[in-house]
C-alpha cells in the first residue's frame, strides 16, 4: 500500500512538473513568434541563455559534490556503476542513430534527407556544437562539485535545489522563445510527427540491452542490471523504488542514474558534433525533457527540443512502471 501511495504521489509530481515545463515553453515559443521580438536581434537572449546554463551546470555539480551519499558509493560500487552507465549509453546512442537513419530518415542535423540545400544549409548553420561549449561544460561541473564538496556550507548547499528550478524554468522559457523567433515551431512539430514517440522507445531499448550486456560482465547479473539502468537518469527515483528489493543494487542505481546525468551533459557537445543532433536526445534519458534539455538544444538546434522534450517526458512517465517490472521478472 505504501508503495502504492508512492508511486501515485510520483506520478502526480511528474504530472505537474509536466505541466510548468510545457506551459514554459510554449509561453516562450509565442513570445518569440510575436512580430515586435523578431524584428529584433536580440543578442542579450543568448548570452543569458548562455549565463543561466552555466549557472545550472555549476548547481547540479555543488548540489552532487555535498552529497555525501554520492561521493562515499564511488569507491565501494562505482566500477560496477560506470560500466552500467557507459554501455547504457552507447546502447541508447546507437539505438537512436539506427532509428533516425532507416525509420525516421534524417540527415545528422535532424533534417529530411530530401530537405532542399538552402534548408540543409540553413539547419546546420542553425548548431552551435563546438568544443568551446565541452570546455565551459566540463570547467562549470568540476568547480560545481568542488565547491559543494570543499567550500560552501550544508546552509548554502541546502538551497540547490531552489537555484536550480528557477533556474531550468528560465532556461525553458528562452529555449521557448529561441524557437518561436525562429518562425519554425509549427513545422518542426510537423516534421517529427507521430514518429518522434518512437525516439524514447530506441532510447528506452538500447538502455536495456546494454545494460544486460554489462550484467554479464558483473557479479549482479543481468536483471539487476538493467534494473538499475531503468531509472534512465532519473537518479531521485530509481534507488527509492529499488530500495525494497535490494540495497546494493539501489545505491548502483543511484551512482549510475547519477553518472549518465553527468556524462550525458559533457558527451552532448561532442555527439552533436560528431554524430548527430537527435542522438542528442539519447544520451540524458529521462532528463533530456528538464535540466539537460538547455544543453541539447544549445549543443544542436532548436528544432531538435521536439525530439528531447518528447523523449525525457515519455521515459520520466515509464520509469515508475519499468523499473518495478524488471524487478518482477522470474530470474
Amino acid at each position: 500500500m505504501v508503495k502504492g501511495w508512492m508511486g501515485m504521489g510520483t506520478t502526480l509530481s511528474t504530472l505537474s512538473n509536466l505541466a510548468i515545463y510545457i506551459a514554459l515553453v510554449v509561453l516562450g515559443a509565442f513570445i518569440g513568434s510575436r512580430n515586435a521580438v523578431r524584428r529584433h536581434p536580440l543578442v542579450w537572449v543568448g548570452k543569458l541563455q548562455f549565463v543561466a546554463l552555466m549557472i545550472l551546470i555549476v548547481t547540479l555539480g555543488v548540489n552532487l559534490g555535498a552529497n555525501d551519499e554520492v561521493i562515499s558509493s564511488l569507491g565501494q560500487i562505482g566500477l560496477a556503476a560506470f560500466l552500467i552507465t557507459v554501455l547504457a549509453l552507447f546502447g541508447s546512442v546507437l539505438a537512436l542513430t539506427l532509428l533516425r537513419r532507416f525509420v525516421l530518415k534524417l540527415d545528422r542535423f535532424g533534417l529530411p534527407r530530401g530537405a532542399t540545400e538552402s534548408a540543409r544549409q540553413g539547419g546546420s548553420a542553425g548548431g552551435k556544437a563546438d568544443n568551446a561549449l565541452t570546455k565551459w561544460i566540463i570547467i562549470a561541473v568540476v568547480l560545481g562539485m568542488l565547491a559543494g564538496r570543499f567550500l560552501l556550507p550544508p546552509s548554502v548547499t541546502a538551497h540547490c535545489g531552489t537555484v536550480i528550478n528557477f533556474g531550468l524554468y528560465l532556461l525553458l522559457f528562452m529555449v521557448g522563445m529561441d524557437m518561436g523567433k525562429q518562425g519554425t515551431f509549427l513545422s518542426d512539430i510537423k516534421t517529427a510527427g507521430f514518429q518522434v514517440l518512437l525516439v524514447p522507445v530506441a532510447v528506452c531499448v538500447g538502455t536495456l540491452a546494454f545494460a544486460a550486456l554489462a550484467g554479464l560482465f558483473l557479479p549482479l547479473g543481468v536483471k539487476d542490471a538493467m534494473a538499475a539502468s531503468a531509472g534512465m537518469g532519473w537518479y531521485s527515483l530509481a534507488p527509492t523504488l529499488l530500495a525494497p528489493y535490494s540495497a546494493l543494487v539501489s545505491a548502483i542505481a543511484f551512482l549510475s542514474n547519477v553518472m549518465r546525468e553527468i556524462f550525458s551533459i559533457l558527451l552532448i557537445p561532442l555527439v552533436a558534433k560528431h554524430l548527430g543532433y537527435v542522438e542528442c536526445a539519447a544520451l540524458p534519458g529521462a532528463a533530456a525533457m528538464d535540466t539537460v534539455l538547455p544543453v541539447v538544444v544549445g549543443a544542436t538546434h532548436e528544432r531538435i527540443t521536439i525530439y528531447s522534450f518528447t523523449s525525457g517526458v515519455v521515459l520520466s512517465l515509464a520509469v515508475p512502471i519499468l523499473v518495478p517490472a524488471l524487478v518482477a521478472l522470474p530470474f
